[in-house]
């Protein structure tokens, strides 16, 4: 990522007071009222004033998922903190992250007379996130992942990954309701699983399709699960992609266009976790370990390219609509909420992109590196800007969830930021 000192003033608009009130700003994720003062905090960079520098932004990126995630330390920030600052991250005793996370965050069960080694999906949220972010860090095959007394490995984790997973090329929101890892509008028991319409699509597919890319050459990355059911990954990267694809097209005109995204696509976007940029990641490490059937690379150029747009496109559609949703409420909470928004869409967009640069997955024209240098000012600003907010206030009037919200995006944005340089986490012995 350059290095650019210059200012200049965001991309995005300026807030508005639309008719939409109160009660829309809580649906968008305020759920309650932001610390008196956070938004004035929030004046002193970026949107508001002086541009901050990258070594600013990484500065306070670092600091804050350093100290964050090892202040709140549930399973979903100590994994992002792997994923922003390396495999050799420490708890606050000194005590290894990852250590901690596979001792205590495994569980296993039993398949067709066969024993099988995963993640708690209420640790790791998405299915096979844990197991692709060991895989992407570097994290040894042989490292200990223990149930009670039964000590398994990570390489088990791997086989147990592919031999538990489900999907059904042919009709991706197929649902079995035994398992729930198929889709389906179906309403489950009282207590049972949440599952619904896009669960796997939107929720889980995304980390499946790296950590398989990177376990499985193209060739030969044809399976049967445990199930008894054969998989084959070219299939379901193509549908999976086929799907996305008509995803962005709601938003492809208006977003080449350099206007702000519509609202058709961000309601569908949206459906995808962190606004389909894990979806998009997901596809350049196919295209990255050799996946090239059905022209994957070149589809995987067409996306890269609309997300060239969609970083500013996304972000003044972010600025409007909490705008809009916190017209009756006071600027410092609508700025909390916007800021977090920001850093988890262009965190996770520059993860993607840098991703692309780094392992040579594409050749961005100047108007792309035109589109994506303008935003890399704002990404550094939100970070610098996020940082300046009182978190111990947050925490207090906002709960601990919307504090962990924000460390889980630091991390992605962590590791954009260092991608290019010789910090990046997945090569820090």
């Amino acid at each position: 990522m350059s290095k650019q000192t210059n200012k200049r003033k965001r991309g995005g608009k300026q807030m508005v007071s639309p008719e939409s009130g109160r009660r829309k700003f809580i649906l968008l994720g305020a759920g309650a009222l932001a610390a008196a003062g956070a938004g004035a905090a929030g004046y002193k960079f970026g949107w508001f004033g002086a541009s901050a520098s990258y070594e600013r932004a990484l500065a306070a990126a670092n600091q804050m998922l350093e100290q964050r995630a090892r202040e709140i330390g549930n399973a979903s920030v100590l994994i992002h903190a792997v994923r922003g600052l390396g495999k050799n991250f420490k708890l606050a005793d000194g005590s290894s992250a990852v250590e901690h996370l596979c001792s205590r965050y495994a569980a296993d069960k039993e398949v067709n007379g066969k024993r099988y080694v995963y993640f708690k999906r209420d640790a790791e949220v998405h299915e096979n996130s844990f197991l692709k972010t060991f895989l992407e860090a570097g994290v040894s095959p042989t490292q200990p992942v223990t149930v009670g007394a039964t000590r398994y490995t990570l390489a088990d984790v791997a086989e147990s990954g592919k031999s538990l997973f489900r999907c059904d090329a042919l009709d991706l929101y197929k649902f079995d309701a035994n398992e729930f890892r198929y889709d389906s509008n179906y309403k489950e028991p009282q207590g049972q699983p949440a599952g619904g319409k896009g669960e796997l699509v939107h929720e889980h597919l995304p980390w499946g399709l790296i950590a398989f890319s990177i376990l499985m050459k193209p060739g030969e990355a044809y399976w049967t699960n445990a199930y008894g059911e054969a998989l084959n990954l070219p299939i379901i990267a193509d549908r999976s992609l086929a799907e996305y694809e008509t995803t962005c097209a709601l938003g492809e005109r208006e977003l080449k266009a350099e206007r702000t995204a519509p609202p058709n696509f961000r309601d569908a976007i949206k459906k995808y976790s962190c606004f389909g940029l894990h979806s998009v990641y997901g596809f350049l490490s196919l295209v990255r370990h050799g996946y090239t059937n059905n022209n994957l690379p070149e589809r995987a150029n067409r996306m890269l390219d609309l997300l060239t747009y969609r970083l500013k496109g996304d972000a003044e559609a972010i600025n409007a609509e909490y705008a809009a949703a916190g017209a009756n409420a006071p600027k410092e909470q609508v700025e909390a909420f916007r800021v977090r928004a920001l850093v988890k869409h262009y965190g996770h967009a520059f993860e993607a992109i840098n991703y692309a640069k780094l392992h040579k997955l594409t050749n961005f024209t100047a108007d792309q590196q035109r589109r994506i240098s303008d935003a890399e000012q704002s990404f550094y600003d939100s970070l610098v800007t996020m940082q300046s907010l009182d978190w111990a206030m947050m925490k207090n009037t906002l709960g601990e969830k919307f504090v962990s919200d924000i460390v889980i995006a630091l991390g992605h944005a962590a590791r954009a930021l260092k991608l290019l340089t010789p910090q990046n986490p997945d090569t820090v012995a």
